[in-house]
């Protein structure tokens, strides 16, 4: 996917828990954005309410769709 593809999304949080995860990140040779996709990514995948057990996540899916 084209980095253009990718909407910027932006939202607030306590300076202190964004320093605690940005040294946590840090230490664990990682990124925010890298663990905020992934904890995202987790988080839709066991919530999300699939008509089938087999129908894929979108983003895990090769196929564009609008």
């Amino acid at each position: 996917m084209n980095p253009e593809n990718i909407p910027l999304m932006n939202f607030r949080i306590h300076y202190s828990i964004k320093n605690q995860f940005q040294e946590a990140c840090r230490s664990l040779q990682t990124n925010m954005t890298a663990e905020l996709n992934r904890m995202i990514r987790d988080f839709v995948k066991n919530n999300h309410k699939q008509k089938s057990n087999d129908e894929p996540i979108r983003w895990f899916s090769n196929n564009d769709w609008t």
